[in-house]
C-alpha cells in the first residue's frame, strides 16, 4: 500500500485496449487446443493462510483508491514481456490502468528489447546484468544497469503503440554522482533539461516529470551542453498514471537469470521506496535446473533470502512463487521440473507465500514436445512461441482472478491447495531409478516420495558438429548468438567464458 491522496479510478487507455483486443478477445478454451493437456484445476494461486489470502484480496478490492503494484521477476520471457504483456492487459482491463511500469534500455545493455518498444543507444555504454555473478555496476530494480562517460551519448525508446494521453508521472532513476552529468529527456517533441542546479540534491536519485500528453518516443541525452561533465549511470524509467488507482505491472526480467539473481539488486531498497511493490512474483526455475537436471542444494536458502529481502522493504508484501513448465534438453525431459515445483510449494508453505503451479496447469511432464508440435513452443523445447506466451499470460491473469473470487466466496477458507501430480507413478515403467540428490530434495519437501530422474530418449536427427566462428570487428556475443540461433549463456558455457567480452580473431565454438 502507498501513502498519499486517494483519487478516482483511471479509465483503461487505448494501449490497454489494443492489447486487450489481441490478448483477451478469445476465451481461454479457444486460445489453446485440448491436445495441450491444460489442467484448469490448477488455475489458481494456492495459499496457505487466511490472513495472507485476505491481504491479497484487500489489495484488489481497494484498487480504486490505492494502486496495486506488481513486480514480476524472471528470465528471458519476462525481459521480453511476452506473457506479462497479456497478463497486464487483462488485469488492467478488469481493475483499471495504473500505468505502463518500468522500461529499460536493452540496446545499451547489448541485448534484446521488449516486444512493446524498441530500445537503442548511441555512444559507448558499459553494462551489468544480474545473472553475471558479482556485477561490475550496482543494479537497480530492473536487474540491469548501463553507464557512460561519453558526451552526447543517448538512450532511445520507441513505443510500438503510443501510450495514450493520461496525467503521466514519469520517473528517471539514475545515480546522482557528485560529478553527475547534465542530461535532457525528450518526450516526443518536448525537451526537459536537468542541469547541475536541478541535480544539486545528491540524496535524490530520480527526477520526475508530469505530462498530460501521449507518449510515443523518449530520448535521454547525456552532457548535451559542451561544458557539461559526462558521467551518467542509468537504472530505468517508470511510467505511471498520476492518479492513485488501477494496476501497475512491472516486467523486470533478465535473460539467463536464475533465482539468485534477485539477490544482486543493490539499489532495490532505494528505488522500491518510490515504486511501492504490493505483489512480487519470483518466476524462475529454467536456468536453475536446465543444464544439470538437478536442484542446487543452495536453491532453498537463496529463495528464502529473496523472500526476506522483499519483506524487509514492505512486511505486508505478497510473495508469489511459481514453477517452470516442462522442459526438454539433450534427448531427455528435464525431470527436475517436478522437483522444482515441489520445492517452491514447500517454501511457499513454510514462508506463507502464494504458489502458482504452472507446471501442472500447463500439462506437466512430457508435454513440452506436444506444445512444440502444435506451434505453442519453440524448437529448443524451452521457450514458447508468441501464441504460447499468450496462453501463459492469460492463465496467469485468470489464476489471479479465480483466486480472488475463491477468497470472496469462502471468506473463512484457511487455505486453498490442489494436490500436485505424481509423475513417478504415471511414468513408472519409463523411468529409471531416481537420482539421489533430487530424491532427497523430494523427500525433504514432503511432496511426493519418488522422483522421475530421466525420461526415455526421443529419437532425433544426429547432432551437427559445433560451428567454429572467428570473431570480427564489431561482433558481440548476443549478435553471434542471434545469428546462429543459439544463446549467450550456451556460447559462454561451451567456450568457458567468464564474461561477455570477446576479442577480434578469437575462435568460438557455436553449438
Amino acid at each position: 500500500m502507498r501513502i498519499g491522496t486517494k483519487m478516482k479510478k483511471v479509465r483503461v487507455g487505448l494501449l490497454g485496449m489494443f492489447f486487450l483486443f489481441n490478448a483477451s478477445v478469445f476465451s481461454q478454451d479457444s486460445l489453446q487446443p485440448s491436445a495441450l493437456k491444460i489442467d484448469t484445476s490448477y488455475n489458481y494461486f494456492q495459499f496457505y493462510s487466511a490472513k495472507t489470502a485476505q491481504k491479497f484480496l484487500n489489495h484488489f478490492e481497494n484498487v480504486k483508491n490505492d494502486k496495486v503494484v506488481i513486480f514480476h521477476y524472471g528470465a528471458s520471457h519476462i525481459q521480453a514481456e511476452r506473457p506479462t504483456t497479456f497478463a497486464r492487459a487483462s488485469l488492467q482491463n478488469e481493475f483499471g490502468n495504473g500505468g505502463r511500469g518500468m522500461i529499460f534500455n536493452y540496446g545499451a545493455a547489448d541485448t534484446y528489447s521488449s516486444i512493446n518498444y524498441k530500445s537503442t543507444a548511441t555512444g559507448v555504454w558499459t553494462f551489468a546484468k544480474s545473472f553475471q555473478g558479482a556485477p561490475k555496476l550496482p543494479l537497480g530494480v530492473c536487474g540491469m544497469t548501463v553507464e557512460t562517460k561519453e558526451q552526447n551519448a543517448s538512450l532511445n525508446f520507441n513505443f510500438k503503440e503510443t501510450i495514450p494521453q493520461e496525467n503521466h508521472s514519469i520517473k528517471v532513476f539514475f545515480e546522482n554522482f557528485s560529478d553527475c552529468s547534465d542530461f535532457t529527456l525528450k518526450i516526443d517533441s518536448t525537451e526537459y533539461l536537468f542541469d547541475q542546479a536541478m541535480l544539486a540534491d545528491k540524496s535524490k536519485h530520480f527526477v520526475e516529470i508530469n505530462r498530460n500528453f501521449p507518449i510515443g518516443t523518449i530520448t535521454l541525452t547525456v552532457g548535451k551542453n559542451k561544458d557539461s561533465l559526462a558521467n551518467f549511470r542509468f537504472y530505468g524509467i517508470d511510467i505511471e498514471n498520476a492518479e492513485n488507482s488501477g494496476v501497475v505491472y512491472h516486467s523486470l526480467g533478465v535473460g539467463a537469470s536464475p533465482m539468485r539473481s534477485v539477490l544482486q539488486l543493490e539499489k532495490l531498497e532505494q528505488q522500491a521506496k518510490f515504486l511501492h511493490p504490493d505483489i512480487v512474483l519470483l518466476d524462475f526455475g529454467t536456468n536453475d535446473i536446465l543444464y544439470e537436471n538437478a536442484i542446487d542444494p543452495k536453491l532453498k536458502s537463496q529463495t528464502i533470502r529473496a523472500i526476506d529481502q522483499f519483506r524487509a522493504l514492505n512486511p505486508d508484501v505478497i510473495i508469489v512463487l511459481t514453477s517452470t513448465q516442462d522442459l526438454y534438453r539433450k534427448g531427455r525431459y528435464i525431470s527436475a521440473g517436478p522437483v522444482f515445483r515441489d520445492l517452491m510449494d514447500s517454501i511457499a508453505r513454510e514462508k506463507d507465500c502464494l504458489f502458482w503451479n504452472w507446471y501442472d496447469l500447463s500439462g506437466g511432464y512430457q508435454t513440452i514436445t506436444t506444445w512444440y508440435n502444435l506451434g505453442y513452443a519453440q524448437k529448443d523445447y524451452i521457450h514458447l512461441t508468441q501464441k504460447g506466451y499468450e496462453v501463459k499470460g492469460e492463465f496467469l491473469a485468470s489464476s489471479i482472478k479465480n483466486t480472488l473470487q475463491k477468497i470472496k466466496e469462502e471468506s473463512t477458507l484457511a487455505e486453498h491447495t490442489v494436490k500436485s501430480k505424481n509423475y513417478f507413478e504415471q511414468h513408472a515403467q519409463d523411468l529409471a531409478k531416481a537420482d539421489s540428490l533430487n530424491t532427497d530434495l523430494f523427500m525433504t519437501g514432503g511432496a511426493i516420495e519418488n522422483l522421475p530422474p530421466k525420461a526415455p530418449v526421443v529419437k532425433k536427427a544426429p547432432t551437427k558438429k559445433p560451428i567454429v566462428y572467428k570473431v570480427r570487428s564489431g561482433d558481440t556475443l548476443s549478435g553471434i548468438a542471434r545469428k546462429y540461433h543459439s544463446s549467450v549463456a550456451i556460447i559462454k558455457k561451451t567456450n568457458k567464458l567468464s564474461s561477455d567480452r570477446i576479442q577480434v580473431g578469437q575462435m568460438l565454438r557455436i553449438p
